[in-house]
């Protein structure tokens, strides 16, 4: 014998409280990930700011001393640990961006000044101290070769500490990019740049290697 039905009468309150809470659990998370995102870009801040007052000591040591022979380990260790604080930076940024989506134009611009200036600082470390770092250039666009490019650089520098990457996307409107693409002639992606040599198109890391050595 059938059950007869038993409507339930589900209240208009219900349906209304439900959704508030909904909204209002939706919210949290977007309220809650906003704090993450400025938090994670305030960080990336303090370390820029940290960054360029190493880099500044560095620069004014280096510029004021006219015999460095006896001081070189002395700047090669700050410019040792400046060029780890770098690359710390660098992750974060791009984590930020891949990751999180957040692309702040000022902080990028800012990064490449001070990405330029340790290159420029190693540079002449390696001039005048006879440093025997290998300074590569990387300048990369969003497609899957310069993914692969970086990827092969990363095995490049995990596998020889001297190998020092300061990495730009190519189709930046920063100053410090135009200036280094003019100056090495890079036109396409990826492209780096080993030793003031110019290699365009996607490089294993025992290419670069092996003219390195």
């Amino acid at each position: 014998m059938p059950h007869p039905k038993v409507k339930r009468n589900i209240s208009t309150g219900t349906y209304l409280l439900a959704f508030v809470f909904t909204v209002i659990v939706f919210s949290l998370g977007i309220y809650v990930g906003m704090v993450v995102d400025e938090s994670a870009k305030a960080e990336v801040e303090d370390e820029l700011v940290t960054l360029e007052q190493d880099l500044y000591l560095s620069r004014i040591l280096l510029l004021t001393e006219q015999e460095m022979g006896e001081f070189c380990p002395i700047y090669s260790e700050k410019l040792e640990s400046v060029d780890s604080e770098r690359e710390l930076i660098g992750d974060r940024l791009e984590y930020l961006e891949s990751v999180r989506e957040i692309h702040d134009e000022e902080i990028r611009e800012r990064y490449y000044y001070l990405e330029f200036e340790n290159y420029l600082l190693m540079k002449k470390m390696k001039k005048e101290c006879g440093e025997d770092y290998v300074l590569v250039l990387f300048f990369y666009s969003e497609d899957e070769a310069s993914q692969e490019q970086g990827a092969e650089l990363d095995e490049l520098r995990a596998s020889d500490s001297r190998v020092k990457v300061f990495s730009f996307e190519g189709d930046s409107d920063s100053a410090v990019v135009e200036v280094l693409k003019e100056q090495y002639n890079v036109t396409g992606y990826p492209s780096v740049v080993v030793e003031s040599e110019a290699f365009s198109g996607l490089r294993t890391s025992e290419e670069i290697s092996d003219f390195v050595d």
